[in-house]
């Protein structure tokens, strides 16, 4: 049987990772295990040396998680927030997807995806939900963004993690413990209580002032990207052209792009419809930038939880109707996600400004991802 050459590098990249990791002395047990470390650990910190190079190269007026020029009421100094967010068919329609810098969305279990909205300024969030429970997945690209994070209830390893890097009630707002939400009375009337769950900027920011949260940023989160400066023209993607792409996280879960040229950004579909906002009005949500990143993905011992390989992979990153293929690394959880140059050189790729939407994908799932209504391998991919 064929595959894709994408299917091929990602293969490559997780041998290459498998074969460093036979060559650590220790022994590893050949079940699934959290990724994280004793509670008791004093929570890692990241070497300098590992920053990228283009960190240093960011503009201080410009956004970190966007690479756009920061507004007149940014919150210099302060962090930011990444909600958890229901994404299973019950829970639509959402609120706030398309006020957020970045999104977030990977399989949590059976099938099902999840999503973490991230919001440089929490004060100006608009309504958001409906609030779900965290997941380790989420919180290993939360951890980076120097963000809080706000969430109902938590997966075991979740909350092991959150602990570990010293998160819960310092930094992260468990709802099923403190409350900084609403239940929405006309919602909740037809459906379950998770899908009814929401706050905005307002009810946030006085449960943060209320818990003592730890708000206060020594500098400014590390850029997400390695943006594009505002004064260069925007790039142009070189691997071909990209007007529609499908992506199928599992036979529950499955979703298509489609760019709008005149606007300049993808709109997201699923379940067979557009991924409406409420908190705009039902508007579709839409992204500048995308990045389909494919990794390994199998159960927890509890056969149930999915847990994601955070190590590295290949996949594709979309933007102004075109595509091109790129690496992704990571590796520890308060380690950077990022997108590199499909050359095998340890070259960040130049990003451009804008709202970005980055999916995790089971490598499995390459085979059935289409760009343009064609497979990767008809592409010569």
């Amino acid at each position: 049987m064929r595959i894709s050459k994408l299917a091929a590098l990602s293969m490559v990249m997780i041998l290459a990772a498998g074969a460093a990791a036979c060559g650590q002395s220790t022994v590893q047990s050949e079940a699934v295990q959290p990724p994280v470390q004793s509670e008791s650990a004093a929570a890692p910190q990241q070497e300098e040396a590992e920053r990228p190079e283009f960190y240093a190269a960011i503009s201080p007026d410009v956004n970190p998680y966007t690479g756009l020029a920061k507004t007149e009421n940014y919150p210099q100094g302060t962090r930011g927030v990444a909600v958890m967010i229901n994404n299973v068919q019950a829970a639509l329609p959402q609120s706030g997807l398309n006020a957020a810098d970045l999104v977030y969305e990977m399989e949590t279990e059976s099938g099902i995806t999840r999503l973490m909205a991230v919001y440089r300024d929490y004060t100006a969030m608009p309504t958001v939900g409906p609030i779900r429970s965290a997941r380790d997945q989420h919180v290993q690209l939360m951890l980076p963004l120097n963000a809080l994070y706000a969430h109902i209830g938590t997966s075991t390893y979740a909350a092991s993690m959150l602990d570990t890097y010293h998160f819960t009630d310092v930094r992260s707002l468990d709802g099923k413990y403190r409350n900084y939400y609403w239940i929405d009375a006309e919602r909740r009337a037809t459906r379950a209580q998770e899908h009814c769950v929401y706050t905005d900027g307002e009810n946030f920011a006085e449960a943060v002032e209320r818990y003592g949260l730890d708000t206060a940023l020594g500098e400014e989160p590390a850029p997400v990207f390695n943006w594009v400066p505002l004064q260069e023209p925007r790039r142009e993607l070189t691997g071909g052209a990209a007007r529609s792409v499908y992506v199928r996280f599992s036979s529950y879960a499955y979703s298509e792009f489609v760019y709008n040229e005149a606007a300049g950004t993808y709109t997201k579909y699923e379940f067979g419809g557009p991924q409406q906002d409420m908190a705009e009005g039902g508007s579709p949500y839409t992204a500048d930038n995308l990045f389909i990143l494919f990794t390994e993905m199998e159960k927890y011992p509890d056969g149930v939880l999915t847990h994601v390989s955070m190590e590295n992979g290949a996949g594709l990153y979309f933007c102004g109707g075109r595509y091109e293929v790129v690496r992704w690394k990571k590796g520890r959880p308060e380690q950077p996600l990022r997108i590199l140059d499909s050359e095998g050189h340890e070259t960040d790729i130049r990003v451009n400004p804008g709202r970005s939407y980055v999916a995790m994908v089971d490598s499995a799932q390459i085979e059935n991802m289409h760009i343009d209504r064609k497979t990767l391998q008809e592409l010569g991919l």
